[in-house]
């Protein structure tokens, strides 16, 4: 595999992203990367939106364990990146609670075992992440969002909207959000 230097990371398409992401993955399992390489990639990687969900696309339904237990140079990076990083993350426990919810409707199983994985996952993400003060994107971003779906007005109004959430899919997000509080 060739591996890409930090400064292309910041270059890469969504799809590249998610490639990068699943490779990169592997090679840290291995751990034939130094900590000051994975550090430096994975914040390079997550300056660029299309870097920001290739690699939570990746890392959130991929089968590493690196998602089940984060590496503290993970956390790091994801501190350092809080400001690119924090609307997605929010977003990933709010779709996958949703979509759980979908899935189980449809008597999809399998889709709904995986939207349930992200969501372990996100909440697990944002326990570590929010630390209690109000300036922190984390939880600006779920604050953001709780509001939204209590009023429908703010931020993640249209989110809703576009995505025809309905009053229990709604109601599952919000209490997601707030049990991470």
């Amino acid at each position: 595999m060739t591996t890409n230097t930090s400064p292309d990371l910041q270059q890469l398409s969504f799809q590249e992203a998610i490639t990068f992401t699943q490779q990169w993955l592997q090679q840290v399992e291995a751990q034939t990367l130094p900590e000051k390489r994975i550090l430096a990639d994975l914040q390079s990687l997550l300056t660029s939106r299309n870097g920001v969900r290739g690699f939570f696309v990746a890392y959130l339904t991929g089968n590493s364990p690196l998602a089940d237990q984060v590496p503290d140079t993970f956390f790091e990076a994801f501190r350092a990146t809080a400001s690119e990083i924090s609307e997605i993350v929010v977003k990933n426990l709010a779709m996958s609670t949703a979509m759980a919810i979908a899935h189980g409707r449809n008597n999809n199983l399998e889709q709904q075992a995986g939207s349930e994985q992200v969501q372990r996952r996100s909440i697990n993400l944002l326990n570590t992440l929010l630390d209690g003060t109000d300036d922190n994107p984390f939880e600006q971003e779920r604050q953001a969002l709780i509001t939204a779906i209590q009023t429908e007005k703010g931020k993640y109004a249209t989110f809703h909207q576009k995505w025809g959430y309905d009053t229990e899919q709604r109601q599952a997000m919000q209490a997601a959000l707030e049990a991470i509080a």
